[in-house]
């Protein structure tokens, strides 16, 4: 019933403790009551001593909780904090008891008022634990439902002493629910100031999500005009070197030929850098529209391969695929597809040497989804687990010699994860340094159930 693990416990038995010299204080007004009622000082401060010890103790018992930190020793200091709290209302509640017994009507009056503000004192300090609020407001619960069906009898006061008796429980009640109004206009005017904050930080933290999100687009779209604007000419340059190198080989100067033809590799490998460049922009501009279609898979993979076969080639490596007859079909934007596969391939050749490339495709059902499954998977130098994730990170290449040797700008891999989760899937990689990687990307065999997959998941 009561978790003596829950903060709100320990939040209970904190105010709990903290209040207890301004519980004596009402109390004290309780007991002149009592006295006046029952026409005997001894009675009033000898039952206010009893409460006063009682308090006292079950304060300390208080303390001893909320300073026990082994999960065993504060559930038993709990149990007893927890019993003296209501020990200590039990006696508090005798003395109500009592005066309804013999203290005639005003005794009736200062023990109604005395049973209610127990009950104030409780829901006031001790509202943040339900158990424990329960168990310690029972016994002022049950003196109010015992005084229905005590006998009346007259009591020993005068009427000017039973008027200043319950004059003084009058006091006492409206002294707990005064306090009981502050402190829940305080908690009110805090909640409200809580609220208020947390709505201006969340409109602070939305203006300069926007603002973000303003001047990344504004980035992205000046990349976007810029590389286009580098493509241009240097489409103009692969051109004329084009032209340069045929008419220099057809008039047999083989060596100023093989000049233009570098001019032209080199203009080549810019323009893939540009492209990059613009597939980066464009994706953080959101300018990727999706365009599906039916598409044969193996016909894009043998067109990736054959796109990076003479690199394998020079650096020593062979490529193998297969495709599965299931995965030989799809419906989704292909040229995104060949994009992504074209990153991967490009990544394996770029990072092997002497050594195997294999592209494998397959279908693969996924939470009653249709996927396809690329894997391409390499023999080269590997990656470190710790440095997978910003292999997918823009322009970022990774430590070691081996990377820094290839070049490149970093954005492949970026790319290809973008472009997946736009066809609504993904890529992941496993990999062992000198032993090679696995990238694995997986697409929706079907561009049209992308949005039923991203709301099933």
């Amino acid at each position: 019933m009561i978790n003596f693990q829950d903060p709100t416990m320990f939040a209970a038995a904190r105010a709990h403790v903290t209040s207890w010299r301004w519980r004596m204080g009402v109390g004290t007004l309780f007991a002149i009551g009592a006295s006046f009622v029952l026409d005997s000082f001894a009675a009033g401060f000898g039952w206010f001593l009893a409460v006063m010890l009682s308090n006292g103790f079950d304060a300390m018992l208080g303390q001893t909780f909320i300073e026990t930190r082994g999960q065993r020793e504060r559930r038993t200091a709990g149990v007893l904090f927890v019993w003296g709290c209501a020990f200590s209302i039990a006696i508090f509640a005798a003395m109500t008891l009592y005066l309804a017994a013999y203290g005639g009507g005003p005794g009736r009056i200062l023990s109604a008022l005395m049973a209610a503000s127990a009950l104030v004192s409780v829901m006031l300090f001790l509202f943040q634990a339900p158990g424990f609020m329960l168990i310690t407001a029972a016994p002022a619960t049950l003196c109010l439902l015992a005084m229905a069906f005590m006998p009346f009898q007259q009591g020993p006061a005068d009427a000017w002493s039973g008027a200043i008796g319950a004059a003084c429980g009058a006091a006492g009640f409206l002294a707990f629910v005064t306090r009981a109004a502050l402190y829940n206009g305080r908690m009110v005017a805090g909640l409200r100031g809580a609220s208020r904050e947390a709505k201006e930080r969340a409109l602070e933290a939305e203006t300069k999500r926007a603002e973000a999100e303003e001047a990344n687009r504004a980035k992205s779209e000046f990349l976007a005009v810029m590389t286009h604007e580098l493509r241009t000419p240097l489409n103009a340059v692969i051109g004329y070197a084009e032209i340069i190198n045929e008419d220099l080989a057809a008039e047999g100067r083989k060596e100023l030929a093989e000049d233009a033809n570098r001019i032209t590799g080199s203009a080549r490998h810019l323009l893939g850098l540009i492209d990059q460049i613009l597939n980066l922009s464009s994706i953080d501009a959101g300018q990727e529209g999706l365009s599906p279609r039916d598409l044969e898979v193996r016909k894009l993979i043998e067109e990736a391969v054959a796109a990076v076969q003479e690199d394998a080639r020079a650096g020593g490596n062979r490529i193998s695929m297969r495709v599965t007859p299931d995965a030989e079909r799809a419906y989704t934007d292909g040229a995104k597809l060949a994009v992504c596969v074209s990153a991967l391939l490009s990544n394996a050749v770029k990072f092997t040497s002497n050594g195997l490339i294999a592209v494998t495709v397959e279908r693969e059902e996924i939470d009653g989804w249709d996927f396809l499954v690329m894997a391409v998977s390499d023999t080269g130098v590997g990656i470190a687990a710790e440095d997978l994730p910003r292999a997918f990170m823009p322009f970022t290449q990774l430590d070691g010699s081996a990377t820094r040797a290839k070049g490149g700008m970093g954005l492949g891999l970026s790319i290809a994860q973008r472009l997946a989760h736009v066809l609504g899937g993904e890529v992941r990689a496993v990999s062992q340094v000198g032993a090679g990687s696995t990238f694995t990307l997986r697409v929706p065999q079907r561009l049209a159930s992308v949005s039923k997959v991203r709301a099933a998941a």
